[in-house]
């Protein structure tokens, strides 16, 4: 039949045939598929949650906040557009505008969020709060410490919502409005406004203009940080880099803390340190605040001065509050007695053997005028003080239980300065007269005290330093060999300054003793006995020895090495040595900062001291502990 199949020319189809139906039976599945899956898709974007009400912009937020602080200023200084409340007040919120809404709880913002068109909720205190219900990407993470603000996604933004935290707070630039900040950040499209990227639409354009002075407040952060860097390298460079002494000095201490040094007795280093918490509020200036805490460490002899620090936790737990703005440390010349002075409270301590351990004697509790010296203590408890005011001047003694201090000598005639212990009786500081003798000149001198033998001090006129006006300083110095030994300041109006070794020619008891036995013999002698006021005893000098040992120098913190070979001192600024017999003078430190207040080790192998320096960028300077070997 015309038009009819062939069907005996093939009565079965070939192979090929086969196979081209099959791929067309395939394809029908596979359109099938598609088509059941483009269904599928549909009926999941009919019933997908919608975002309700206004349309959301990257720089609308909604804060909850937790405390009793403002967010709301800070985030339109940055340029967005932004509202707050207590949870609470957004949730009842909700329910007045959405009566027929259920949320409660983060879920209720969000609504509340999407409803009023803003794109992202920061959230104080996120531990605080269940986000369990959210279909959150990636799920709920686990809360850190340091994370204050959690933001979530809303809207348009939030299927899924997004969740983004707060980067741990900078050291040097900190605030809980960075915190919201740096998680508002985190969230796209905001955090391709901080990237310079080409492929960064029109979109990102714009919100980068609305939003600039936010992501200046975030480079700000970042300029903080290298702001402080900055600082911390340019100090290391003043204090090693820069040194041009030859061998250089040894930084003991950091260049972001302050540093106060003590040599040992027993050849260790105690270092007194309160961090520098430095801060920015702009990135490119900087502040910094002393750390209330006083933290005590130990360098053991022979250690390394930086990795060998070591909690010194044998004095008050290796710790102290200061309740002052400076805590005053004042030690035994031995390093044997340590004073710490904070808040009108003076707290007394002996080193004992074993590295740092230290025993507290007790608390003085005797009040001392606001700014006066809280003493020179001793090993033996007892601490040494100088009360010069309203025309009377006093040396006194006072230990930890005395209701009142004990005085050695109270004179309204003369002016007395705070005396060091020369050993465990006696002491010795400068004075001077407050009545003018013939000449309209008011005679300076040394006196002596004895802690057995109050009311009564030897005295020992400059006249006897070279014809000298005035005694500037006096130093301890170990005994020499035929008895006590001193080293004293002396200055003359034509002269200027000169350091002097003074040699006694008996311990320092035995002159006590010797001088008021030979007063008493000799009623006639020229001592000063005048109602009130004290005994003082002129010393015959004949045996005595005042042999100058620098001249050239003007001298400060003078102190001399425990095996009585050297004195160190500073002068210019530098830290210098000289033979305690006389000799060249060496110079240790060779800058443009502040070396001062030298002291020897046990071992009298090196000269700690402190160095003041400048820190870049601010109005501060700090103190740091350097040594250096004291040679030979």
């Amino acid at each position: 039949m015309a038009g009819s199949p062939d069907r005996s020319a093939s009565p079965d189809r070939s192979a090929s045939d086969l196979d081209v139906l099959r791929r067309s039976h395939r394809g029908k599945f596979v359109a099938l598929a598609a088509l059941l899956a483009t269904a599928g898709g549909l009926v999941w974007w009919n019933q997908r949650p919608k975002p309700i009400g206004n349309d959301e912009q990257a720089e609308r937020v909604l804060v909850v906040p937790a405390a009793n602080w403002r967010y709301k200023p800070y985030l339109e200084k940055w340029g967005f557009v932004a509202q707050e409340g207590r949870l609470k007040t957004m949730v009842d919120e909700l329910h007045e505008k959405l009566p027929e809404a259920k949320e409660d709880g983060p879920a209720a913002v969000l609504k509340l969020a999407d409803w009023a068109g803003f794109a992202f909720v920061a959230f104080e205190d996120p531990t605080s709060l269940d986000f369990s219900g959210l279909d959150i990407e990636g799920g709920v993470p686990t809360f850190e410490k340091h994370h204050r603000f959690a933001v979530v996604s809303a809207g348009d933004y939030a299927f899924p919502h997004k969740l983004t935290v707060n980067a741990e707070p900078s050291k040097f630039m900190n605030g809980p409005e960075l915190d919201l900040l740096s998680a508002l950040f985190a969230q796209e499209p905001l955090a391709s406004t901080l990237r310079d990227d080409p492929k960064n639409g029109p979109d990102v354009i714009v919100l980068r203009t609305k939003v600039q002075e936010g992501i200046d407040a975030i480079d700000a952060i970042k300029a903080a940080e290298a702001t402080v860097a900055k600082i911390a390298d340019k100090a290391r460079a003043l204090l090693v880099d820069k040194e041009q002494a030859d061998p250089k000095p040894t930084l003991v201490g950091g260049v972001q803390e302050s540093v106060h040094p003590i040599a040992l007795a027993d050849g260790g280093i105690l270092l007194l340190t309160r961090k520098a918490n430095f801060s920015s509020s702009t990135g490119f200036n900087a502040d910094l605040e002393l750390d209330r805490t006083e933290q005590f460490f130990y360098v053991p002899a022979g250690a390394d001065p930086v990795e060998g620090r070591v909690p010194c936790t044998g004095l008050l737990g290796g710790s102290l509050e200061v309740s002052g703005r400076v805590l005053l440390v004042r030690t035994s010349p031995q390093g044997d007695a340590l004073l710490l002075h904070d808040g009108g409270r003076s707290r007394l301590f002996k080193l004992g053997s074993g590295g740092c351990n230290f025993s507290e004697l007790g608390e003085i509790t005797v009040p001392i005028p606001r700014g006066d010296n809280p003493g020179e203590p001793h090993a033996s408890g007892r601490v040494a003080r100088v009360y010069d005011d309203n025309g009377e001047s006093a040396v006194s003694l006072v230990k930890p239980g005395d209701q009142v201090a004990s005085d050695l000598v109270r004179t309204s005639k003369l002016s007395l300065s705070l005396p060091v212990w020369l050993d465990d009786q006696v002491l010795v500081g400068t004075g001077r007269d407050t009545i003018a003798d013939g000449t309209g000149a008011y005679r300076q001198a040394l006196f002596f005290y004895a802690a057995d033998r109050p009311d009564t001090a030897l005295r020992i006129d400059a006249q006897n330093f070279d014809a000298a006006d005035g005694l500037a300083s006096v130093a301890w110095v170990p005994p020499g060999p035929q008895g006590a030994r001193l080293l004293v300041q002396a200055w003359s109006s034509g002269g200027g300054e000169r350091l002097f070794r003074v040699d006694a020619p008996a311990p320092a008891a035995k002159l006590f003793a010797d001088a008021v036995s030979a007063a008493d013999k000799t009623p006639t002698s020229a001592e000063v006995r005048d109602g009130m006021e004290p005994r003082i005893i002129p010393i015959d000098t004949r045996d005595w020895t005042f042999t100058p040992i620098l001249n050239e120098f003007e001298t400060y913190d003078a102190a001399v090495s425990p095996d009585g070979r050297l004195v160190a001192f500073s002068s210019d600024s530098e830290i210098h040595v000289v033979p305690l017999a006389g000799g060249q003078v060496r110079t240790l430190t060779r800058n443009e900062l502040q070396d001062h207040t030298p002291m020897f080790t046990a071992d009298s192998k090196t000269v700690l001291f402190r160095t003041r320096f400048p820190i870049e960028k601010t109005n501060w300077t700090l103190s740091t502990a350097r040594t250096v070997p004291a040679g030979e």
